[in-house]
């Protein structure tokens, strides 16, 4: 198999991995609008992204087929709007109502911004910047709040495996043997979503205060 067959197989199976994660975060007791549920939110957008990610490498790239332009951009926007989901589940775990309010107007500006710079660019830095930033500030939160059972282990655990395999683009990584850059950040990150999942289960399932 190619380095673009295997990329897209891989995406395959993380998709199915979240999609079914996703599912079993939207839980009877999880309230919308809750922490918990937003997270839940995330982990289905970050399943659309993937699978489109998989139908493009899959049927469109290959051919060079004018829609692979489009596809591209929509899986990395989609992978954006799962950024900005999870900087609102993060807000809404600790944050009172005017951090909310905040995180909310930033992570507005900078979903606007990434969008725009995935429009004009065929970047997937961009999409790496957007998603670390809110990776960091919420791995920063959990860590903070670990003592007082607020923040997640898991969900630490999850993002130190999500920027590692993150990492390897930017690092120069051309991946585990046979298996190529794509493929071995796809299989990097199945164990990572499981653990933000899992993470997931811990947080607030009620709507935030309004303190």
């Amino acid at each position: 198999m190619t380095p673009l067959a295997l990329s897209a197989l891989t995406d395959v199976l993380l998709a199915c991995e979240v999609f079914l994660l996703a599912g079993l975060s939207f839980r009877p007791d999880v309230e919308a609008g809750s922490a918990a549920w937003v997270w839940a939110v995330t982990l289905l957008l970050i399943g659309v992204g993937t699978m489109l990610g998989a139908v493009d490498h899959g049927f469109y790239q290959p051919i060079d087929h004018p829609a692979h332009r489009w596809l591209t951009f929509a899986t990395r926007v989609t992978v954006a709007l799962a950024a900005f989901a999870m900087l609102q589940a993060t807000a809404r775990q600790f944050l009172g109502r005017r951090g909310r309010l905040a995180s909310l107007l930033a992570g507005l500006a900078g979903l606007a911004a990434a969008v725009v710079g995935l429009y004009l660019s065929d970047n997937f830095l961009i999409v790496i910047a957007c998603y670390t930033l809110v990776l960091l500030l919420t791995l920063a939160l959990h860590l903070r709040h670990l003592r007082s059972a607020r923040g997640s282990t898991a969900i630490c655990v999850g993002i130190l495996i999500v920027l590692a395999a993150s990492a390897l683009g930017p690092l120069g990584s051309d991946g585990l043997p046979q298996l190529g850059l794509y493929a071995t950040y796809h299989v990097i990150l199945m164990p990572g979503a499981l653990a933000l999942f899992l993470g997931g289960r811990r947080l607030d399932r009620t709507w935030p205060s309004r303190a």
